[in-house]
């Protein structure tokens, strides 16, 4: 390939006959198949008087299809190499390799496979750079096998010898080398990092491209998980019994969950190798996520050790549970949604196209927290390594087609899609560089830098139908977005989560009844050209209010008890115990608005709602005061409220305190309360402060707080706020879009 030499083979025809192409050494020959092999070989330099037949050996490299693209009898015909018999420089090793390597090129995509000599480990790997094959015709591969592993953030210092010239590699990858190196056979493996030119951003994009193919067609990807540590043994061990209980039990929940339960109990130190397993960096890696989905069969592999890659990532629930930790968890539940997937019987679905586990807003967001090594050093792999298994990366069509519909699936549309889908792709095939429908957000580019790829797919996410501002809610400043050298709007998908997503199909506040094409109103989005200014971004939407007070950043143990006492000190100027309690805008007593608000009602009602807040308070905050206390107009008692909320008594089920506490632990992760000038109570983004704007943009689920600068807006995040609905379920939306409600102006907000 590329960067180890450039010889170029061409079928061609001679009197009629296709004609064999010969590699000899580092030159190109053609050989009518009148002739049979020793011919070709005495021709090429087996009877000079130097050389004889026993220092050559012929390479039978693959029978490959070739023909004009768009002739249905494609012919076949078999490539040999004709190598020097050269003893490699470690002593004892005889290697059959060219001076180069070359790829077999035509009209389509190729790909090129590395042949790992054999013989013993601990010694420098000799391996040759074989031919490439053109994508779809896999069918004629012979067999390889892919290599998952990570780079590593070692120095690339130990060499291996690719038809007899050194290319340089990181620890990580020599130990993966001499462990899978056969002592008596060659062996075909695909590792990006020596098939792929890594200096070439043009060939690393095309390559990038089509990755998930050469792992799907993979006979087995060889999942390395790192050398050898102490414990290892109990933690593979451990994952194997675990699985056989699984598969044993069935459906059978209760009985797996005691046998779990009675195999932790019994076997502590295992439990704790198998905790650690998964902290090994490939469990963070984004682009295992796809190496992984893609392939037929995956084991995993830790030098002499190896088992099942789906049968150990199924052991991620137990790890998850056992660390008992909000967030830090996620990675683990991603790898159980991929185990799941791969069994039918789950009951889990993927995507919308075969293949896919979802649309590309999910999966950044769900494998944020996968980036948390600072060694990982190109966020543009954040992106491209998620295409290949999202809906949009595997089907561009959807971009453009996409609804928002109840009613279930719309044949016409389904078929559209199916007809779109099917003609791209055969006219894909006809060349490389095709990719047609593919909007250019969509594909791998190194050429572009990293701000670019992230602006270029956030307008991207923007603009595709039916333009629903989602990817929005996942913008988290860490710093003063007026110093960042992206623009606010962008999220920065390489940074783990800060805090938690309010936009999870709860809410409306952009929305209105009726058919809409685009929900945003989007201006200088236009769909086949570029924009005028790429880094602003402008929607409409309206005014709700300003910020008037903000707390400190909302932190505190997730173990711990949730800091509710000192967060209302911040906020309010009297105290919790104060009589009478001010009332709030829904003629509510202040508190219950504050407990409704850090649960961002409905969002953390799955763990907790209104009812555990009154147990809560009952229990934890107004113990010896709650009788003093009244509220409103009529004095009324505050302990009547309270109890008259709570239907069950405490001990029983029904309410419970503490799962108030993991409710408001859930949708109060590291953001800042606030109080706005009309009084009302929000949740918002950790970089908020007082003078910032409360907004809704239209096509938005959520508010957003903007912050007014000189002649534009910084994007500051998503919020709740607790204004009786109105602006969280779009009734004033409703009005301005049907015109009932035209004393609210809308405004364009400009970006940068």
């Amino acid at each position: 390939m590329a960067g180890w030499g450039d010889t170029c083979l061409s079928p061609s025809v001679i009197e009629g006959r296709f004609s064999i192409p010969v590699i000899f050494d580092d030159h190109a020959h053609v050989s009518s198949l009148r002739d049979d092999l020793p011919t070709v070989l005495s021709r090429f330099g087996g009877t000079t008087p130097k050389t004889s037949r026993k220092d050559f050996v012929i390479e039978n490299i693959q029978s490959i299809i070739f023909g004009n693209a768009m002739n249905e009898r494609n012919k076949y015909c078999t490539v040999y190499r004709i190598c020097r018999r050269r003893t490699c420089a470690v002593p004892g090793i005889t290697q059959y390799a060219s001076s180069s390597s070359c790829e077999i090129i035509w009209a389509g995509r190729t790909v090129t496979v590395l042949e790992v000599s054999d013989g013993p480990t601990g010694i420098l790997v000799p391996a040759t750079a074989l031919g490439a094959w053109k994508y779809p015709s896999y069918a004629s591969i012979p067999p390889y096998e892919a290599l998952s592993y990570v780079w590593g953030s070692g120095l690339a210092q130990t060499p291996i010898y690719i038809n007899d010239r050194p290319i340089v590699i990181k620890p990580n990858l020599d130990a993966a080398l001499q462990s899978l190196r056969l002592p008596t056979q060659a062996r075909l493996l695909w590792v990006d990092a020596l098939c792929i030119d890594q200096s070439n951003a043009d060939e690393r994009s095309r390559q990038v491209g089509y990755m998930r193919l050469v792992y799907k067609h993979a006979t087995r990807v060889i999942v390395w998980l790192g050398s050898w540590t102490s414990g290892a043994e109990m933690a593979f061990e451990l994952a194997e019994r675990l699985a056989h209980m699984r598969d044993s039990c069935g459906a059978d929940k209760d009985t797996l969950q005691k046998a779990v339960v009675g195999l932790a109990i019994g076997a502590p130190e295992a439990f704790h190798h198998l905790d650690q397993l998964f902290d090994r960096p490939y469990f963070i890696r984004n682009w295992c996520i796809q190496e992984v989905v893609a392939s037929k069969w995956a084991k995993a592999k830790c030098e002499g050790l190896e088992m099942n890659f789906f049968d150990l990532i199924s052991m991620a629930p137990y790890v998850a549970v056992k660390r008992d930790q909000i967030l830090v968890g996620m990675p683990f539940e991603f790898w159980n949604m991929i185990f799941l997937l791969q069994h039918p019987s789950s009951g889990s679905r993927g995507g919308a196209v075969e293949g896919s586990l979802g649309n590309l807003t999910l999966l950044l967001a769900s494998s944020r927290d996968f980036k948390k090594m600072s060694h990982v050093t190109d966020p543009r792999d954040k992106v491209f390594s998620i295409l290949g298994i999202s809906d949009e990366g595997l089907d561009p069509s959807l971009a453009l087609t996409q609804i928002m519909s109840t009613s279930g699936t719309n044949t016409a549309l389904s078929l559209y899609r199916r007809a779109a889908s099917s003609i791209a792709r055969h006219i894909n095939d006809l060349g490389p560089g095709l990719d047609v429908l593919r909007h250019k957000a969509l594909q791998p580019n190194y050429n572009k830098d990293v701000v670019e790829v992230y602006r270029d797919l956030t307008r991207f996410l923007i603009r595709k139908s039916p333009r629903v501002l989602s990817v929005l809610a996942h913008v988290q400043h860490t710093d003063d977005p007026a110093q960042s050298y992206y623009p606010s709007w962008v999220p920065k998908w390489f940074q783990p989560r800060q805090c938690s997503v309010l936009d999870v199909g709860c809410f409306l506040a952009g929305f209105s009844d009726g058919h809409f094409r685009y929900f945003a109103e989007v201006e200088d989005m236009t769909l086949s050209k570029e924009p005028i200014q790429p880094n602003s971004l402008r929607l409409r939407g309206f005014h709700v209010d300003w910020v008037k007070s903000v707390s400190e950043v909302l932190e505190y143990s997730l173990t711990g008890p949730f800091p509710f006492q000192d967060l209302w000190n911040q906020m309010f100027s009297f105290p919790l115990n104060q009589s009478p309690m001010p009332l709030y805008h829904d003629k509510a007593p202040l508190v219950m608005a504050f407990c409704a608000t850090l649960l961002a009602t409905p969002l953390g009602a799955a763990m907790g709602d209104i009812t555990d807040a009154a147990v809560f308070l009952l229990s934890k905050i107004l113990v010896d005061d709650t009788i003093l206390i009244t509220y409103g107009p009529e004095k009324l008692s505050l302990l009547d409220r309270l109890c008259s909320l709570v239907t069950m008594e405490l001990g029983e089920a029904g309410a419970d305190p503490e799962r108030f506490e993991r409710g408001a632990r859930s949708v109060c992760f590291h953001p800042r309360f606030y109080v706005t000038e009309k009084g009302y109570l929000g949740i918002g983004p950790r970089m908020m402060s007082p003078g910032d704007e409360v907004c809704v943009l239209f096509g938005g689920r959520v508010p957003f707080i903007l912050r007014r600068m000189a002649d534009y807006h910084l994007f500051i995040g998503d919020t709740h706020i607790n204004d009786d609905d109105d602006a969280m379920w779009g009734k004033i939306t409703e009005g301005i879009k049907n015109h009932r409600k035209s004393n609210i102006p809308s405004f364009l907000y400009e970006m940068g």
